[in-house]
């Protein structure tokens, strides 16, 4: 469900940011899709668009500026999805 609801998971630009977490990036139309990931451990992601960023797995939301957002460690097999401008969490 995430990945269908996020452009940038379809079909961004992949950076990785370390052990286990990603930057997907999909730039078209007049539209930008930001993704931020990060499985079992926390992960700083720097270099990305500042704005508003909503995590599509809990609905946490987090303000960046300067460029960077830092994510704690969701634990063992978890997931952490931070997306800029998302309206609301995917799912249940």
């Amino acid at each position: 469900m995430i990945r269908r609801a996020v452009p940038a998971l379809q079909k961004g630009q992949y950076k990785s940011c370390g052990d286990m977490c990603f930057v997907r990036r999909y730039t078209a139309g007049g539209k930008d899709s930001v993704a931020c990931v990060a499985v079992t451990n926390g992960a700083t992601f720097s270099g990305i668009p500042n704005g508003t960023y909503r995590d599509a797995v809990t609905g946490d939301t987090k303000q960046v500026s300067g460029g960077s957002l830092t994510v704690s460690a969701p634990g063992k097999g978890s997931l952490r999805v931070y997306v800029k401008d998302l309206a609301g969490k995917i799912g249940d």
